[in-house]
């Protein structure tokens, strides 16, 4: 005869198996730190077991950052894991070690990924065809407040989903921390507590303890209204890249292992909205993982590339987007190319006008002058042009590939941007910092180095532009 279930665990078992988040006789690796959470969801499966024919199995990440009390959250798991009867399985992360090689990266962000790292690795090894792991209410409402905060869009305001392939699931999603620890006094179960959850050092500690009690005096039911926006959000997210990811295929011209070629007018044509999705999908097969490109980096893609001038450029990481007339091209830069040092973009330059650059963090302004106003004084921060020699639409760009010149000084004769680097030294860490002023006639001046050749003051010129890199 089966044991009789609570009605906390016979309400939540309903709603499980309608979601489709477990089948029967499941292999569920359960993810428990000895905290609430993940007591309260071993519980849960282990009360499940009988009447889904779950297979079970406990692993516990030791993150080795709070050293005794990390030890005893282990000894806590393992000998709970011991009283059910389930297998255990411990996995050291020896996170302080990992950390000095990641210097400046979250703490919480590298513990997340290798934590998740360790579960698909001994997920692997068990054979599980679930993992299942404790987030609650309270967490989705955290996780969409930090994305929130962080300027996202709809993947990060979907918050996380109930199950995400292949197999993580999330039974509680929807239920309250507060529930679950009523849950565990009514079983008469124990839990850990984690000191680093008081520390203000963390956003999500900060949001926990300060923020989200201010908004309860608001809105008393906000973490629930917030869990249900996040899945409402969620299924709209889903349709709209289900379009995106439709309409990517007509609008892409050839796609090659690291390189996606788009029609730019096939683009243009449809909405915004499902540019952007285009344009994180592209990136997204090109860098072979997903993750969704900063908001920052999608809206330079779209202004400065998508939208800008045929010769645009952006490089986010090691992916570079470049519009050549009406082709958008996505690819790869290898690691050991010597451009991967400074991440470059290409900026609209208004003329007259000014931009900033952001390899260097000047100013590049430009004006026109009438020619007999002007003394000419030759300096490396400034350039002066024939300004009816060329059109006004420029642009800031890094050098790439192929690119060429005819420098000033040398009789008109053509010259490649990387060999002209190599003649003046230019140490090769400091190549991609360097802005080319170009415009749709060609590169205009090397910053700082050589004007071109054809566009030159000569005794005819009636109007000088005057293009001038200053410090800010």
């Amino acid at each position: 005869m089966m044991p009789s279930l609570l009605p906390f665990e016979r309400n939540l078992l309903k709603h499980v198996t309608q979601d489709g988040l477990l089948s029967f006789e499941d292999r569920v690796l359960v993810a428990v730190s000895g905290g609430a959470d993940s007591v309260a969801l071993l519980h849960a499966l282990y009360a499940w077991r009988e009447s889904l024919g779950l297979v079970l199995a406990v692993v516990h990440v030791d993150h080795g950052l709070r050293h005794k009390e990390s030890t005893d959250d282990a000894v806590f798991v393992e000998r709970l894991a011991q009283k059910l009867a389930l297998p255990f399985v411990c996995k050291p992360l020896h996170l302080p070690h990992v950390l000095q090689k990641r210097k400046g990266e979250s703490v919480q962000a590298v513990a997340r990924e290798r934590r998740y790292a360790c579960l698909w690795e001994v997920a692997r090894v068990w054979r599980a065809t679930k993992v299942a792991v404790g987030h609650t209410q309270d967490d989705q409402m955290e996780t969409v407040l930090m994305w929130m905060l962080r300027g996202a869009g709809l993947a990060g305001l979907a918050g996380m989903p109930a199950q995400r392939h292949p197999g993580l699931i999330r039974p509680f999603l929807h239920v309250s921390r507060s529930s679950l620890v009523r849950y565990l006094e009514e079983k008469g179960c124990g839990f850990r507590v984690d000191s680093s959850n008081a520390s203000p050092k963390y956003m999500r500690n900060r949001l926990r303890h300060e923020l989200i009690p201010l908004l309860k005096t608001f809105n008393p039911r906000v973490v629930s209204r917030l869990s249900w926006q996040a899945t409402i959000l969620r299924e709209e997210h889903q349709f709209l890249d289900d379009v995106a990811k439709t309409t990517l295929e007509s609008v892409t011209v050839r796609r090659a292992e690291a390189c996606i070629v788009l029609s730019r007018p096939r683009l243009l044509a449809v909405p915004v909205p499902i540019q952007r999705r285009m344009i994180i999908r592209t990136a997204d097969i090109i860098r072979g993982k997903p993750g969704p490109l900063r908001c920052e980096a999608v809206e330079t893609i779209l202004r400065h590339v998508v939208h800008g001038i045929s010769g645009s450029m952006a490089r986010v990481g090691h992916l570079d987007v470049v519009r050549e007339y009406d082709r958008i091209t996505f690819s790869m830069v290898p690691v050991n190319d010597e451009r991967h040092v400074q991440p470059a973009v290409s900026c609209l330059l208004p003329f007259p006008g000014s931009v900033r650059w952001p390899a260097t963090d000047q100013i590049i302004e430009g004006t026109v002058r009438a020619a007999e106003t002007i003394s000419i004084l030759w300096k490396k921060s400034v350039a002066y042009l024939d300004a009816d020699q060329f059109s006004h639409d420029l642009i800031v760009r890094a050098w790439k590939p192929g690119d060429y010149f005819f420098p000033y000084g040398m009789g008109g004769h053509r010259k490649k941007i990387q060999d002209f680097f190599s003649d003046m030294k230019v140490d090769r860490t400091v190549r991609s910092t360097i802005p080319l002023v170009v415009a749709p006639e060609g590169i205009l001046w090397v910053g700082g180095y050589r004007v071109d050749h054809r566009f030159r003051v000569m005794k005819a010129t009636r109007r000088v532009a005057v293009i001038r890199i200053c410090s800010t």
